[in-house]
């Protein structure tokens, strides 16, 4: 044979070869996961002659949508059209009256046609997303691309989804997102087979809905004039020159909810009261206890402002939430109900008042009694209500659903009551949280929800009866945007996270494999998310370090979420490169280190991350140290565990925290011991410039009765205070922190002492 023609030879049969082996090479590539699927050798070459067919005209839309998403990257213009029967080359969008599940469907994918089976449009919708993660990632390209085959696998999958609530919230209080950016987030719920957005309107820093009553809803409390610089809690907080303003008129909103009904997911709205109400009261004054002017918020967290439980107000909500109702086809209303500070309620004669004439005792008995009011607002709209967990303190109104956030007790509590039950746990899958240690993430409200924690969630817990189970009727994540400006760290923030929240919501608890997930198809989403331009977070791959303390010394392990990832390391404070160590067992340190490293994500090509930690092996680790203040003693261990956290972003686990004291710690250290420095590491955490103590002192003592006075700072500015001083030897070293009496605020008697680390040198 010519070698020319053997090479011609030579590459036809790799092809042939590649062909024949592409089909299992996508096994179980869809997330979310099947039900079940099994695929066969071979494939169904998409090509320009190709025709989308349906046999209903509810199955019509569906193979619509799919001819329109083919289109950009393919050039194809498929024809659509009503048959009977399948044909060769051909997409067959089916409804049949076979026993499937309302979202359930059927896919069925041969060498010479693709049918599509299911007994609603929504369960062919849902197909499609399926249908659309077999196609190459290249698909989700806008662009056209050239060169390129549409091989769709040989496949049988049949599906159904565990939960019939999937949902997905978008806080746009905090920060506005505009129609273009809320039509993108409805794209992404249905491509991971979500069927319910709740859109978070109203909260203290801004109202985003047009109430045509009510006008300076939106002419006043949709604006603030400014906004914190860094984080709400931070030392002497600054704030920007630049206004928030932004809200969604009745045209856009009825835009944006024919957008999502033809995804065929539900739209809930959230109109939060009595509490997060001050963009209420900022527009209309009268309705609080006080009456008295309030600004729309320019901080964020809790605030004191909140509507009072007089009929006038009442009067005010019923106008507001028929205008809602009028508007949403959704079966449910979300009336928030989080968050109530009761301090103005307790101040009011009209509520005391009112306590009396209703019997109730307590504060939150006059929470109840509100909540209440507004479910029979709600309800005589033929709406269903939903609320934060916090409803059902006090008594909870008929037929509510309750929506746990504060971790799954209330979820828990209300199922046992016979309460349906969303549960949306922050711990577990809130996405304003970080995704890693790492200091290359962006800034974030606080706490720490990896993907694998995300995966991993389960909404049905275990100490409930399978009866009581059953009022779990899904879950819920949640993108809080307090410190969320941009659509694109929005998108940071929402992937891969989102893909795991899918795959927790409809593949069933048995079908799920973290390994599959995440060393499988996990990167097989990169490329998709890739290809549609997606800011998306490689935090999973990126390490953790950690430490341990043992009879040898102090070591660090460095981990990632991910298996088997390669991790680079330095012990100089050096950024660390592919020629740096590679990290295969825990590290013994033996002097104060920053210890970096970074991973390998073969999947990215690229090393990413950027763990840092620093260590400290000092002389007071693992002895006994003594806090003057009780309550703080749970958390002694955190000051000698050898770990500094200023190169963490905040987490209060790293702390000893003393809200109402100041620090006055005796560390033993067994014997008279030779010393000539103590560092104190406090007001640290990345993000989050914690309050510094007013003075620090060090005296040593070898009887616990005659204290030497060793160093003082008084001006400290932290992370960290190093206090020298001449050689001595001690057996027992006092350290105290003065806590910062009063703050900027006469209202705080004191602020929170954070103290990470003393480490005796």
């Amino acid at each position: 044979m010519p070698q020319r023609y053997f090479g011609i030879y030579l590459q036809s049969s790799l092809l042939s070869l590649l062909l024949l082996i592409t089909p299992y090479f996508a096994v179980a590539k869809i997330t979310p996961k099947p039900t079940s699927s099994h695929y066969s050798q071979g494939h169904f070459a998409l090509s320009y002659d190709t025709e989308i067919h349906y046999n209903h005209n509810e199955a019509k839309a569906v193979a619509q949508q799919f001819a329109d998403f083919l289109r950009p990257p393919t050039g194809y213009q498929l024809p659509v059209t009503q048959a009977n029967n399948t044909v060769k080359n051909s997409v067959f969008f089916k409804l049949v009256e076979q026993p499937v599940s309302a979202e359930g469907y059927q896919l069925i994918v041969e060498k010479e046609f693709i049918e599509v089976k299911a007994s609603t449009a929504q369960g062919l919708f849902w197909a499609m997303q399926s249908l659309r993660q077999l196609l190459p990632a290249a698909i989700e390209s806008r662009m056209p691309i050239n060169r390129q085959s549409w091989l769709i696998p040989q496949v049988k999958i049949d599906d159904e989804p565990r939960f019939s609530y999937r949902g997905m919230h978008l806080d746009v209080s905090r920060h506005f997102f505009d129609v273009a950016f809320i039509k993108r987030y409805i794209d992404w719920l249905a491509m991971h087979k979500l069927n319910v957005f709740q859109w978070h309107l109203t909260d203290d820093q801004g109202w985003r809905i047009a109430i045509d009553a009510y006008p300076k809803l939106t002419t006043i409390g949709a604006t603030r004039p400014h906004t914190v610089v860094g984080h709400t809690y931070d030392y002497k907080p600054l704030f920007d020159n630049q206004a928030v303003a932004g809200f969604y008129t009745k045209a856009q909103v009825k835009e944006v909810l024919e957008y999502a009904k033809a995804r065929h997911i539900e739209v809930i709205p959230e109109i939060d009261i009595p509490g997060h109400s001050t963009a209420i009261l900022a527009a209309y004054p009268e309705l609080s206890c006080h009456q008295q002017p309030v600004n729309v918020q320019a901080q964020f967290g809790i605030f004191e402002d909140v509507l009072c439980p007089r009929e006038d107000v009442f009067e005010f909500l019923a106008v507001v939430y028929q205008e809602v109702a009028e508007l949403f086809p959704s079966q449910y209303i979300h009336i928030g109900g989080d968050e109530v500070i009761k301090k103005q309620w307790l101040a009011s004669a009209e509520v005391k008042k009112l306590m009396q004439q209703h019997n109730l005792k307590t504060p939150e008995q006059v929470q109840s009694y509100f909540i209440k009011r507004v479910a029979k607002i709600v309800q005589a709209l033929d709406k269903k209500v939903i609320g934060w967990d916090e409803i059902l303190e006090g008594g909870v109104a008929d037929d509510a659903l309750i929506m746990s956030w504060r971790g799954t007790e209330g979820g828990i509590q209300a199922a046992k009551m016979g309460h349906q039950v969303i549960m949306s746990p922050y711990q577990y899958i809130y996405f304003d949280a970080y995704q890693s240690r790492n200091l290359d993430e962006p800034k974030a409200i606080h706490g720490l929800t990896g993907l694998q924690d995300v995966y991993q969630y389960d909404p049905q817990p275990n100490d409930l009866n399978a009866e009581q189970q059953a009022y779990i009727i899904g879950a819920q994540g949640a993108l809080w945007t307090e410190y969320i400006k941009t659509p694109r760290h929005a998108e940071y923030m929402l992937f891969p996270r989102l893909s795991a929240l899918a795959e927790t919501l409809w593949s069933s608890k048995d079908n799920k494999s973290w390994p599959d997930y995440s060393q499988n198809r996990l990167p097989k989403l990169f490329k998709r998310y890739q290809q549609m331009h997606i800011n998306t977070a490689n935090s999973a791959y990126k390490p953790t370090i950690s430490s341990t303390i043992d009879d040898t010394g102090l070591h660090a392990a460095v981990t990632t979420e991910i298996a088997d990832i390669p991790i680079y390391y330095t012990l100089d404070g050096t950024e660390p490169t592919l020629a740096s160590i590679r990290y295969n067992k825990p590290i013994l340190i033996t002097k104060e280190t920053q210890l970096r490293a970074k991973s390998y994500a073969a999947a990215i090509g690229q090393l990413v991350g950027d763990a840092r930690l620093t260590l400290s092996p000092h002389l007071a680790l693992t002895k006994k140290i003594t806090l003057s203040h009780p309550a703080a003693e749970s958390s002694a261990a955190k000051l000698q565990d050898g770990q500094f956290a200023y190169d963490q972003f905040y987490s209060s686990d790293d702390y000893a925290i003393f809200y109402d004291t100041d620090l006055e710690a005796i560390i033993d250290l067994a014997e008279p011991t030779l010393v000539t420095q103590v560092k104190l590491g406090y007001n640290s955490g990345r993000h989050r410039q914690l309050h510094p103590p007013v003075k620090i002192q060090v005296l040593g003592s070898n009887d616990q009765h005659t204290w030497q006075s060793l160093a003082e700072d008084t001006n400290p500015q932290g992370p960290v205070s190093a206090l020298s001083f001449t050689k001595v030897k001690v057996r027992y070293l006092k350290v105290i922190a003065i806590n910062s009496k009063q703050s900027d605020d006469p209202q705080i008697p004191k602020l929170p002492l954070y103290i990470d680390e003393i480490a005796v040198n």
